[in-house]
């Protein structure tokens, strides 16, 4: 029984320090990714990084704009590759709710941006990436846009998402 123990033992803690070293750690820190980033700088993608996301929202009613807000203070997001897709996390570890799939085109991804409040994905899904550059726009979907808005939403509202994001860590390899 001692050996089962000892065996046992011994497997658990080989897992646990597996898994600690592998892909999957957790990374809670803006230093943590870019820890992994440097320590992987040879097998990581261009899209792989931390990137910083600024926003603009245009705001229609029935096609017709009526507000632009702009949201200069970007977040910083990073970006890896999990599963042969890339999941984007913010630098405490949390989803980022975005996700990048590779396209047969370089540098072309298509994304999802989730919504949990609803359980949906966005509906556009085009990006192109220009080296440590990358643009995407989208719609809210309206099931969002009512949660979010409450008793003030109106019908035929919609707005539009612009996203900038450009790449501060690691430098792509030219």
């Amino acid at each position: 029984l001692n050996i089962f123990i000892n065996s046992f033992t011994n497997i658990l803690i080989f897992l646990l320090f597996i898994s600690f070293y592998s892909k999957g750690q957790t990374l809670t820190s803006e230093d943590s990714y870019r820890n992994y980033f440097v320590s992987n700088k040879d097998s990581i993608d261009p899209i792989e990084g931390i990137w910083s996301v600024s926003t603009t929202q245009e705001f229609y009613r029935y096609d017709t704009l009526y507000d632009v807000r702009k949201y200069p203070k970007a977040a910083k997001v990073a970006v890896m590759k999990k599963e042969g897709k890339y999941e984007s996390y913010n630098l405490t570890g949390e989803s980022y709710d975005v996700q990048f799939l590779p396209t047969d085109v370089i540098g072309v991804y298509l994304y999802k941006n989730y919504f949990p409040e609803i359980q949906q994905y966005s509906k556009a899904k085009a990006i192109i990436s220009k080296g440590s550059e990358m643009e995407y726009t989208y719609d809210f979907p309206d099931d969002f846009l009512r949660i979010k808005f409450g008793d003030t939403y109106e019908e035929g509202t919609r707005v539009v998402n612009i996203l900038k994001w450009s790449k501060s860590f690691p430098e792509n390899k030219q």
